[in-house]
């Protein structure tokens, strides 16, 4: 039998030594957690930009600021005025592309339409419409498709039954010329809609259901992230069946068998109302972005912009701030917006989008697909444009008092150091190794960045760049006052 005494060691000594083990364990956890944080990065040549703090070690007197695109003052660019459209036109989550080797914006809309063959009475298909400059659209007469007795319209085949929901890419890594262009889209089968792939030349004339595997999914809705080199497969994030809440992830390596999807993104506690019913993802430098498509108690649509660094785990940039939000009452994109990929050109980031200023409801719907006027206002599905600032998703700005950004270590393999920036007062750059500023990289002996540029080069007094830097692992610590610092760059 233990005596007294040992019985008081057990109920004091043994629960102490496990706490302290227990406290011991988290102090490594810890340290272990803060070497990964500050383990150097390899920039390579990617802006780095700040809608995360992947690159971030410390901010003081920084203000993170989220942008929104400017509307394009001639919106929409795209309304429903053929007989084939009446006024219901919609983009999905990757419906424009921009092909280089013609110059040339390719835009694939949704145009629906009654039609007593068509399963539940309506018939969806794909138009194609160009632009040279991405402002100003032609519908090119296609000649493939016989409407009401006439070949002269702009719609592509459908397939079995449907061409609903396209997402189109060109795709540089096949190297079959006759997969060049690559589209998921959906269609019925039989009765079940399915996730389907067509496969083009040209991204005119398509083979439809061209692997013959459709993708039967209750929760049809997909939008196409495309070929992700970082991982070797395409990526594809559908909505998730029975929970319409939530948006999935799927890969394939060959683009006709998908992997099982997994959740990604999906409304938490604080989000009461709200569904996420798609994420329109693409590649911007080194990160995935998207816009997260929020609807609220399924009645209005807005966006949200989320990232991720590996194109699986995704964080919402700022939970339930809307970055693209509604119109204003009576504007013809007041009740939904539904925004898609971008496209990256001229310096800009040109945000197409679906805009409605219909009720999200099958009433309004059905209505609209016959022309609907309401109080003298045309009720339609249209599309529209908005711009953003290269690298403009987010700033970290300074007022009058300067604020200082520190990176995590960098390893730096490039050249040059430019900053997108817009200064009223000035900008410094000094480059530290173990905490101290290295000779000739000081704060002081940086020349100051003034004025408002997508790359404005960063020198100092006795150095044009930071070549002879290259392979080495510093830290960069920028120093702001009376600006904006949207991204900098490492440049070869």
């Amino acid at each position: 039998m233990e005596q007294p005494s040992q019985i008081r060691k057990r109920g004091v000594f043994e629960p102490s030594m496990r706490i302290l083990l227990k406290l011991l364990a988290l102090a490594v956890t810890s340290a272990l957690a803060f070497t990964a944080s500050l383990a150097p990065i390899r920039l390579g040549d990617a802006a780095q930009l700040f809608v995360d703090d992947y690159a971030t070690q410390q901010l003081e007197g920084l203000r993170r600021v989220f942008h929104r695109p400017e509307r394009y003052s001639g919106n929409p660019i795209l309304t429903g005025t053929n007989p084939w459209e009446k006024w219901m036109l919609e983009l999905n989550g990757r419906s424009i592309v921009y092909d280089d080797e013609v110059r040339q914006f390719r835009m694939y809309y949704g145009a629906n339409l009654p039609d007593a063959a068509a399963p539940e009475g309506t018939r969806y298909k794909v138009c194609l419409a160009l632009s040279e400059d991405g402002l100003h659209w032609r519908r090119p007469n296609l000649g493939l498709v016989e409407w009401e007795g006439s070949r002269a319209n702009n719609i592509i085949p459908w397939g079995e039954n449907w061409m609903r929901r396209p997402n189109v890419i060109r795709d540089v890594h096949d190297l079959d010329p006759g997969r060049r262009y690559k589209m998921t889209y959906v269609d019925v089968f039989g009765g079940r809609t399915a996730i389907t792939k067509g496969y083009s030349a040209d991204g005119i004339h398509w083979r439809l259901s061209g692997d013959g595997k459709p993708w039967f999914r209750d929760a049809h809705s997909s939008n196409l992230l495309g070929w992700d080199a970082s991982i070797g497969r395409y990526v594809i994030y559908p909505r998730m069946d029975g929970a319409s809440a939530a948006v999935g992830r799927s890969t394939s390596g060959d683009f006709v068998t998908w992997t099982e999807p997994e959740t990604v993104l999906a409304p938490g506690p604080s989000d009461p109302g709200r569904d996420f019913k798609g994420l329109a993802a693409f590649f911007y430098e080194d990160l995935h972005l998207g816009w997260l498509w929020v609807f609220n108690r399924n009645q209005t649509a807005e966006a949200e912009l989320a990232s991720s660094r590996d194109g699986k785990a995704w964080q919402r940039a700022a939970p339930g701030r809307i970055f693209f939000p509604r119109g204003e009452a009576g504007t013809w994109d007041s009740e939904m917006v539904l925004v898609i990929a971008p496209v990256a050109r001229d310096d800009k980031i040109w945000i197409y989008y679906s805009g409605w200023n219909t009720p999200y409801t099958a009433e309004a719907e059905e209505k609209a697909t016959h022309g609907w006027v309401e109080n003298g206002r045309r009720m339609q599905w249209a599309i529209g444009l908005a711009t953003l600032r290269l690298d403009g998703f987010v700033s970290l700005d300074a007022g009058a008092t300067s604020g200082t950004l520190l990176t995590r270590p960098l390893e730096l393999d490039g050249s040059t150091l430019t900053v997108n920036a817009r200064i009223d007062g000035e900008l410094r750059v000094e480059v530290l190794a173990a905490g101290r500023p290295l000779p000739g990289y000081s704060a002081a002996e940086c020349l100051p960045v003034r004025g408002d540029g997508l790359r404005r080069p960063v020198r100092w007094k006795e150095h044009v760049g930071i070549e002879e830097l290259r392979g080495r692992i510093v830290q960069l610590r920028f120093t702001l006052r009376n600006g904006s610092l949207y991204a900098f760059r490492c440049g070869r």
